[in-house]
């Protein structure tokens, strides 16, 4: 289990939508569920864990009640003990380099002539004006 949010290994994929470039990270929320099931499993966060797990909910939940700032408190102790990062060979991150920009290529050409369009439109109403 990384205590020092160690870089974890493991395959991953680029893809694309419409809009965005997407990196498909399976391995590292495999490994960060592995690990909090672990951490919660364990003396430093168990009891913690379980009176959240065990607490009436306070009537008229505003977002601020007690058990709401404990149960921020115990997840930012466990996304402070997760990996991030996923490390990649010199070979896999060229792959994936070359792929986020076939897909983000298209998108920043787009992008790139609508915002050319908005400009020349904003001219065009100044000068009407």
């Amino acid at each position: 289990m990384p205590a020092d949010r160690t870089p974890i290994t493991g395959r991953f994929h680029i893809e694309a939508t419409p809009s965005l470039v997407t990196a498909d990270v399976a391995s590292l929320v495999e490994n960060n569920v592995d690990d909090v099931l672990n951490l919660l499993m364990d003396d430093e966060f168990f009891e913690t864990f379980m009176e959240l797990a065990c607490a009436e909910p306070t009537a008229g939940h505003d977002g601020h009640a007690p058990e709401r700032l404990t149960f921020e408190e115990l997840k930012a102790k466990l996304v402070e003990r997760l990996a991030t990062k996923v490390a990649l060979t010199g070979p896999q991150a060229l792959r994936a380099a070359r792929r986020m920009e076939m897909f983000a290529k298209p998108m920043v050409a787009a992008a790139e002539q609508a915002e050319a369009a908005l400009l020349h439109f904003a001219k065009q109403e100044r000068r009407a004006s």
